[in-house]
């Protein structure tokens, strides 16, 4: 990625997520504007954004436009910018549930348009974002979007249909992972540990096995396998997941995020 452009609209959570790793880069020249005008400054003085005074102004003259707003605001906000687009722009945007060719049609330009959907765990460098393109989006704008979504993590381009899913997956998922956490920890204080320990048993197992999972060749399954002993403790603990049909619960948490993915489409 060499000397972009590259204007933020909105800077929250993951848009300061996005900068802190692009910025790392001097060859980027990043601007930003938020109604919020004191997380604006905050994430000006923090990683030298350039902090422009309304969201045309920041759109402008960018090579790459990063919509980081709620996903009710993006009509309302491509109205305002249409001005400031034009053809030869890159429009970003990760609203949940927001489809490429709406935004292509409330930008009132042929505009090349990439949708993504990034979650929290991009705030320590392990996001995990699906990439989708638009209707005029190439093969290089493609490539550009997962290059600067891979400074906070990793990518994975699907097809759009496939993003109510991948939002459901992960985009939701850490809540998932996080609920999974607290109840291990929980069962942990209960068998007498403090909760510092309980929690930080259940938290690293969790990354350790997630990163065997993605590191080595095996399935998860055959994992699940590998440390489980006849009549141990690790098989006694799954007979009661299977009691509870957990794996049955997981499946049913992520249709039903999928689900609402689908009902919030513009």
């Amino acid at each position: 990625m060499h000397n972009n452009t590259i204007a933020f609209i909105g800077t929250g959570r993951i848009a300061r997520a996005l900068i802190a790793g692009l910025s790392k880069d001097n060859r980027n020249t990043i601007t930003g504007f938020d109604i919020n005008s004191t997380a604006l400054h905050e994430v000006c003085a923090e990683f030298g954004v350039t902090a422009a005074s309304s969201a045309r102004d920041a759109a402008k003259d960018a090579d790459i436009v990063i919509l980081a707003v709620k996903p009710y605001q993006v009509g309302e906000i491509l109205e305002d910018l249409r001005p400031a687009l034009n053809s030869e722009q890159i429009l970003i945007s990760v609203a949940a549930g927001i489809s490429t060719a709406f935004m292509e049609k409330a930008a009132g330009c042929p505009i090349k348009v990439i949708r993504v959907m990034p979650n929290t765990p991009a705030f320590v460098g392990k996001g995990m974002t699906a990439i989708c393109r638009g209707s005029l989006a190439g093969n290089e704008e493609l490539a550009l979007a997962e290059k600067i979504f891979s400074a906070v993590g990793t990518t994975v381009v699907l097809d759009e249909p496939l993003m109510d899913a991948a939002t459901a997956v992960s985009g939701s998922g850490p809540a998932y992972m996080f609920h999974i956490i607290a109840s291990m920890a929980e069962g942990g204080v209960a068998e007498g540990l403090t909760k510092k320990d309980a929690t930080l048993l259940a938290a690293q197992t969790m990354l350790g096995a997630a990163t065997m999972v993605l590191e080595g060749d095996m399935t998860p399954e055959a994992l699940k396998g590998q440390v489980t002993t006849p009549g141990g403790t690790t098989e006694a603990g799954l007979k009661e997941m299977d009691r509870h049909d957990v794996n049955q619960a997981m499946i049913d948490t992520v249709k039903a995020a999928a689900n609402r993915s689908r009902e919030l489409k513009q």
